[in-house]
């Protein structure tokens, strides 16, 4: 099932022809609701988020837009489809409704939502420098659709040289991002995380990583510019994001990194989502 605007329907292809034009542009945002036994996780959280970039992409955001609103078309698609107990994921993406022009650069917008499969592997994977192009250092780099492509491209990279994922670096030569979400390194009981200026996705899943590191007594989070030298000098890795879940990285070039920390991390910030409800 896929809730086009309000209106449900059992597949893409029953939306009716005038309205599948708008998916032929790029979403103008895209964001995953993560669910835990059929309930949006940090509901109130995700909604802020959503209308934070939605207001950065200077489109006219309807005044139906609400957090109830998102909640009940939300809701629609975890009962009317086979969502299971455990997580889940909930896609949505934002579209123009018609292209800007010189007389009315503002657009009309409309939103397609639809379950996800998740796909979290468990096993920790071996980590590649993705060097061909490069993010730039800069706050239009924060929107996930700015560099969609450049992921898309590392991820065929790592593909066909074998790796589980790939670092993107930026136009100043530091750690951005990654083709499985948001960068953590770990030095003792320090936690280093690129900060927004250097490029990475403001990504909801990177905030409340961080959100539940700075609760956690026993981790320091630091937001800094991180070089490729760190990464080999770091005691261990992990990427986060809703889509790959949680990514321990077992070696970068010839540094093998131990997971033990990354685990526990990891077993605290599900334990926390978990104990919401």
């Amino acid at each position: 099932m896929v809730n086009f605007d309000g209106n449900c329907y059992q597949k893409l292809s029953d939306i009716p022809d005038q309205f599948l034009n708008y998916f032929l542009q790029l979403p103008i945002h895209t964001h995953h609701f993560l669910t835990y036994n059929r309930k949006i996780i940090m509901l109130e959280e995700s909604y802020f988020s959503i209308m934070a970039s939605l207001r950065r992409s200077r489109v006219r955001i309807p005044m139906k837009y609400t957090l109830e609103h998102f909640q009940e078309q939300a809701e629609t698609i975890i009962h009317d489809t086979n969502i299971v107990d455990g997580y889940s994921l909930i896609l949505i993406k934002f579209y123009r409704k018609e292209n800007p022009t010189k007389e009315s650069p503002v657009c009309d917008i409309c939103f397609l939502m639809e379950p996800l499969r998740l796909e979290w592997k468990s096993e920790s994977i071996f980590l590649t420098l993705y060097k061909d192009h490069h993010i730039l250092a800069e706050s239009f780099s924060n929107l996930f659709q700015s560099n969609e492509l450049l992921r898309k491209l590392a991820k065929v990279f790592a593909y066909e040289n074998n790796f589980g994922a790939c670092l993107l670096i930026n136009n100043e030569k530091k750690i951005a991002e990654s083709t499985h979400g948001s960068v953590f390194l770990i030095f003792d009981n320090k936690v280093l995380t690129p900060p927004l200026s250097s490029g990475v996705v403001d990504d909801f899943s990177r905030k409340i990583m961080i959100k539940f590191i700075n609760q956690n007594n026993s981790y320091q989070i630091v937001e800094e510019e991180i070089s490729v030298y760190n990464l080999q000098r770091a005691d261990e890795i992990f990427l986060f994001s809703f889509i790959y879940g949680f990514t321990k990285i077992s070696q970068f070039r010839k540094k093998k990194f131990s997971t033990d920390v990354s685990k526990n991390i990891q077993d605290l910030f599900f334990s926390k989502l978990k104990n919401q409800f």
